[in-house]
C-alpha cells in the first residue's frame, strides 16, 4: 500500500535511486496538475501535465531539438510522442513556372474575330497577340464602330468625327444628358456654322447671346419679367431714342417711341409722323378756407391742359385761374374759398 505524503518532499540534491514513474493506461489519465508526470502504458509515452492538457515526453531517438525548414516554404511543426506534424505554406512568388512545374501553363488561347496569335501551349512558349494595328497609349488607332459597356474617361483634349452628313451622340435610354462639369466653359458650334436644337431648351443660368441678331419665330411668347430694358449698353448722357416697332407685312410699320430729344413718348400710326402720348394726372380740392391750391403733376413741361369740376351732383365743369408755376406744377385759384370738393385734371 503506497504511502502519502501531505508535504513536499524535499531530497535536498539526493539521488531518487531505483524509482518507477507511476503507470497507468491511456484510458486511466489521471487528474492533471501543473507539472506531474506519469507513463502513459497503453502508447508507452511519458507525459507531463503542461497545466491545460498532457504533453508526451519524446525520449531516445524520438527526442527532436530543432526542425529546420528549408527552401521557399514557411511553417511550424508539432512533436507528439515520436510523430512530428509539419505545417508549411508556399512563401509568395517563389514558384518558376517551367522550372518548379511541370505540365501546360498555357493551355490554348482562341483568337476572336479582327485577333490574330501566335504561339502554342507548353511550357516556355510565348504567344504574341495582335489586332491588326498598334494600340499602345501613344498610337492612334482606328476602328469601325466601338461599343463600350461601361464608362469612357477621355483624358486629351478632342473628340473629333470626320464622317460627312450627321453626327450623333444618342443615347435611347439615359433620360439626362450631361456635358461638361462644374465652372466649365462649353463652345457648342464652329464660328460660321448653324447650331440646331431639335427638342425643347430650357436654360437655368443666365442666357448671353453676343450676335447683331435675335430672331424668336414662336407663335407665342411668354416673358415673367415685368419690365423691359431697352438700350441697356448706353452710358453717360443718353442720346439714342428707343422703343417698340410692330411689323404690317405690306403696310406701314408703327411704333411707340420714346423721344430722347424732347423727353417724351411718342406714338406713329403712319411710321413718319409722331405724336406725344398724352399724360393724365387727376387730384381732388376739398372745401376749406384757402383760395388757392398748388397741384404737382411732374410732366415736365407747362405745355398741359387743365379741366376742374364739380365732385358731386351735376359734375358740371367750373371755370378758375389756372397758374403754370413751373414745369411739374401748377395752381387753382378761386376768387372765394371753395364750398365743395372739386376734381382737377391735368393732361400734357
Amino acid at each position: 500500500m503506497a504511502k502519502k505524503f501531505l508535504v513536499d518532499l524535499d531530497l535536498n540534491t539526493n539521488e531518487l535511486q531505483n524509482a518507477v514513474i507511476q503507470n497507468l493506461p491511456a484510458a486511466s489519465e489521471p487528474t492533471g496538475e501543473k507539472g506531474r508526470l506519469y507513463f502513459d502504458s497503453t502508447n508507452n509515452i511519458l507525459k507531463v501535465y503542461n497545466g491545460s492538457l498532457w504533453q508526451s515526453l519524446a525520449t531516445g531517438g524520438s527526442a527532436v531539438d530543432t526542425i529546420v525548414l528549408n527552401g521557399d516554404v514557411t511553417g511550424s511543426a508539432t512533436a507528439i510522442g515520436s510523430t512530428i506534424t509539419v505545417s508549411t505554406l508556399i512563401a509568395a512568388n517563389s514558384v518558376a513556372l517551367g522550372t518548379d512545374t511541370t505540365g501546360n501553363y498555357v493551355g490554348a488561347l482562341t483568337a476572336s474575330t479582327g485577333v490574330s496569335i501566335t504561339g502554342g501551349s507548353g511550357e516556355g512558349v510565348t504567344n504574341v497577340i495582335s489586332i491588326g494595328q498598334p494600340v499602345a497609349t501613344s498610337d492612334s488607332p482606328t476602328f469601325a464602330a466601338l461599343t463600350i459597356s461601361g464608362d469612357l474617361a477621355v483624358n486629351g483634349s478632342d473628340i473629333t468625327t470626320s464622317g460627312a452628313g450627321t453626327a450623333t451622340i444618342f443615347n435611347a435610354n439615359a433620360t439626362t444628358l450631361n456635358i461638361g462639369g462644374a465652372a466649365t466653359t462649353i463652345g457648342i458650334g464652329s464660328a460660321t456654322g448653324t447650331t440646331t436644337v431639335n427638342n425643347n431648351l430650357t436654360v437655368t443660368g443666365d442666357l448671353l447671346v453676343s450676335g447683331s441678331v435675335t430672331t424668336l419665330n414662336t407663335a407665342t411668347l411668354f416673358v415673367e419679367d415685368n419690365i423691359f430694358v431697352l438700350n441697356s449698353n448706353v452710358t453717360g448722357t443718353p442720346s439714342l431714342n428707343a422703343g417698340i416697332e410692330v411689323e404690317r407685312g405690306d403696310s406701314t410699320n408703327v411704333s411707340l417711341l420714346w423721344n430722347e430729344t424732347s423727353d417724351t413718348w411718342t406714338v406713329t400710326n403712319d411710321g413718319t409722323n409722331y405724336g406725344d402720348i398724352t399724360r393724365k394726372y387727376v387730384a381732388t380740392i376739398t372745401s376749406s378756407a384757402a383760395l388757392s391750391y398748388p397741384i404737382t403733376h411732374n410732366f415736365n413741361t407747362r405745355d398741359v391742359v387743365v379741366n376742374v369740376y364739380t365732385n358731386s351732383s351735376d359734375y358740371d365743369t367750373v371755370e378758375v385761374d389756372v397758374y403754370r408755376n413751373t414745369v411739374n406744377q401748377v395752381t387753382i385759384g378761386f376768387a372765394a374759398s371753395p364750398a365743395v370738393n372739386y376734381r382737377v385734371v391735368i393732361t400734357g
